[in-house]
């Protein structure tokens, strides 16, 4: 394992033993009798094959990721949605009531909560909000993550950010790696990537050996119903120890499984990336057309599939479109998103419902 990510882990990880489920032991096929996992071998109508446990990182599918993020299948760690990704190298990275993440608010919540339920600490950096958009405090971070009295294990970073839609700089994601080798871990969550212009970092893995990718089939395959993700890592030997100590015994459930394996088939895949490029021209088709209202005052530039609008009255336009039945996400109270919604992308007719709805409330 590359330094950079043995002298952060926790040491208890490298001598323990892990689990070993009957699932582990040999790969399941048809020919095969199991009767080594104690499962009820009756199966119910209309659920067949559900009572057998699934494999915990089905071969198969963990090349059918890696394929489609460009990467070697051993890089592949599968989890429930990147949400488990995360939970899991918090647990790996951070000792409780010792060591802490760092957080670029406003940012996806779950890396703070996460990590206060190790418990363990959180550093915020916020991001700088200037020009029309928001920057990474790159200084600061490096200060902060280098800052050995914060003990600073994680450093977490959104691109395309949730909430604003900001991307960041590959080329300053890589500065901020290469700052803080041998210091942090950098998590670089790619939740919307393939909405993106610059798309993603997987092809800077191999050269950067404290950067860790979460990637997820939530938003870009429509499978936000089926919890599948993964987290991606370049050094083998982590990745291995992840599978062997690091996961839950049964992490992904058998129909979530064959929802994977089905998405990352050549014509769903091709299809889903052209349902990517049809949102990316309805969210371009909108923001002119939010523009004209009077109510608005700055749309922030997104390269995902929401708008992070700033409005007069945001919080009485969010309850009177929830009064019609259309629901947005409100930041109006939330520090550098004051005044704001977030407004996914939806389909047209659900999108000029929203201008209807904008238009209504302007002549109340």
């Amino acid at each position: 394992m590359n330094n950079a990510l043995k002298s952060l882990l926790r040491p208890h990880y490298l001598e323990m033993k892990g689990y070993i489920s009957a699932g582990m032991e040999v790969v399941k096929t048809e020919d095969k009798i199991f009767l080594n996992a104690n499962e009820n071998p009756y199966e119910l109508p209309g659920l067949e094959g559900l009572n057998r446990y699934p494999q915990p990182q089905p071969e198969a599918l963990r090349e059918a990721y890696a394929r489609s993020y460009g990467v070697e299948n051993e890089w592949v760690i599968m989890t429930r949605g990147a949400d488990e990704a995360i939970v899991a190298l918090t647990k790996l990275f951070c000792e409780p009531n010792k060591d802490s993440v760092l957080t670029c608010p406003p940012t996806f919540g779950m890396y703070g909560v996460d990590a206060r339920a190790m418990p363990a600490g959180v550093v915020e950096v916020p991001l700088i909000k200037e020009d029309g958009t928001f920057k990474l405090n790159h200084e600061k971070i490096v200060e902060k993550a280098k800052d050995k009295t914060e003990n600073i294990k994680i450093v977490y970073i959104c691109s395309p950010n949730n909430p604003t839609g900001t991307s960041f700089s590959h080329d300053l994601i890589s500065e901020l790696c290469e700052a803080l080798e041998g210091h942090a871990i950098v998590v670089l969550d790619e939740t919307y990537a393939e909405f993106s212009k610059q798309g993603s970092m997987c092809a800077d893995l191999a050269s950067t050996p404290n950067l860790i990718i979460l990637r997820t089939l939530s938003k870009s395959y429509a499978l936000a119903g089926m919890r599948m993700g993964c987290f991606i890592c370049a050094d083998t030997d982590f990745t291995a120890l992840v599978r062997a100590k690091g996961l839950d015994a049964y992490p992904l459930p058998i129909l979530s499984i064959e929802a994977a394996f089905h998405a990352l088939s050549p014509e769903i895949r091709e299809m889903a990336l052209n349902n990517i490029q049809t949102l990316n021209k309805e969210r371009d088709r909108l923001i002119p057309l939010y523009k004209k209202s009077k109510l608005v005052r700055h749309i922030f530039e997104s390269d995902a599939n929401f708008l992070l609008i700033e409005m007069d009255k945001a919080e009485e336009f969010h309850k009177f479109a929830e009064e019609n039945n259309v629901i947005l996400r409100n930041f109006a109270n939330k520090p550098l998103t004051e005044n704001c919604l977030r407004i996914s992308i939806g389909l047209q007719e659900q999108n000029d419902l929203v201008l209807l709805l904008l238009e209504k409330f302007e002549n109340l």
